[in-house]
């Protein structure tokens, strides 16, 4: 069993690290730190861990929790029995006054007592929102499908992947791509790169007429120069991992 939840979380530690819920995302000076749990249920205990953990939303709710926890599960791709709690966003000076609020009404002795029995791995994580070079809409509340694209990147190559991801995200600007898109970093674990696109539904998903390569080589007006942009941010990398994430309105917290 063991084995088998590690598998399934090969790849949690850089997923799901650019998924803005509200609007503070276009505010000057957002906070930018997004605070991501990754679990997994025990075999066989899902619809256990599913009612517990609905049962402690509501409780943390009755407490006056100031988060809105967003919950998310795998629709295309790996570890399908991940389950992605995930609030965005805070900072760090934040975070202690958070813990302590947990502390004083006793967040964690309920969840111990109700949820935890059903859990067979936790992963924690944060995540830093690149808001420099995102194009995220002001409200995602009709969003409720999410494309991750997690980047494996190659040793030395963090200056090369900043200035990659500021010339492609420069340029889509510019050149009005027709969709949004969040960059983040993730912090702990292994660490990565991750890409996040929203949707509203899966007809969204269907390609463009014209691809993003052959969008950026009309707006740059030369094929050659477009085609060594995009091979040399590619070569930043070692792989990719695609998953689409699906929103669990039911298991999450409304907006505040």
């Amino acid at each position: 069993m063991k084995k088998i939840l590690l598998k399934t979380l090969k790849y949690s530690c850089i997923l799901m690290l650019a998924l803005l819920n509200s609007a503070n995302a276009a505010h000057h000076k957002p906070d930018s730190l997004a605070d991501v749990w990754v679990m997994v249920p025990k075999a066989g205990q899902e619809v256990a861990f599913e009612a517990a953990f609905s049962k402690h939303v509501k409780y943390r709710a009755s407490k006056g929790d100031t988060r809105s926890w967003k919950v998310y599960r795998p629709a295309i791709g790996t570890g399908m029995g991940r389950y992605i709690i995930r609030y965005c966003c805070t900072k760090w000076k934040d975070v202690d006054g958070y813990l302590q609020w947990q502390t004083d009404n006793k967040i964690l002795d309920d969840w111990y007592a109700n949820v935890a029995q059903h859990v067979g791995h936790y992963e924690h994580f944060y995540s830093r929102i690149d808001m420099k070079n995102s194009h995220w809409p002001d409200d995602t509340k009709e969003f409720k499908y999410f494309a991750v694209t997690n980047y494996k990147a190659k040793m030395g190559s963090v200056k090369s992947i900043a200035e990659g991801k500021k010339l492609l995200s420069d340029n889509a600007k510019a050149m009005k791509w027709p969709y949004f898109w969040s960059w983040a970093d993730s912090i702990g674990g292994k660490g990565g790169l991750s890409l996040v696109i929203p949707y509203k539904n899966y007809a969204e998903m269907t390609p463009p007429d014209k691809s993003f390569s052959q969008a950026l080589a009309t707006h740059m007006g030369d094929d050659a120069k477009a085609g060594a942009a995009l091979k040399a941010w590619s070569e930043n990398f070692h792989s990719t991992t695609y998953t689409v994430y699906r929103l669990v309105e039911e298991l999450s917290m409304p907006d505040k």
